[in-house]
């Protein structure tokens, strides 16, 4: 079996205070990686938390009531949309 290995060739530089350093021996011990691999992991937990919290959407109670509301109530359809689906449907038919 074959594995891929990734080049590593960024290099990152960080000062930190001995506080922070000890906590991150004391846990890097307990998961037994070494200090490099121990960081990249670290790093790449926190990212993926940080964007996909950002990537999502997120309702606030309003939003939610507003949502609902509209789906169980919905808007009449302006002339201007009823002429949008119009083109939208001959488009569509034509392109089969």
């Amino acid at each position: 079996m074959m594995i891929a290995q990734t080049q590593k060739t960024d290099v990152l530089k960080i000062r930190m205070d001995s506080a922070t350093l000890q906590l991150l021996e004391k846990a890097r011990h307990y998961v037994e990686l070494d200090k490099s691999k121990f960081i990249r992991q670290s790093i790449q937990e926190k990212a993926q938390a940080i964007i996909a919290e950002h990537d999502h959407t997120q309702f606030n109670a309003d939003d939610w009531l507003m949502f609902f509301e509209m789906l169980d109530n919905p808007l009449q359809p302006t002339e201007r949309m009823k002429k949008a689906a119009k083109t939208y449907q001959k488009l569509s038919t034509s392109i089969i």
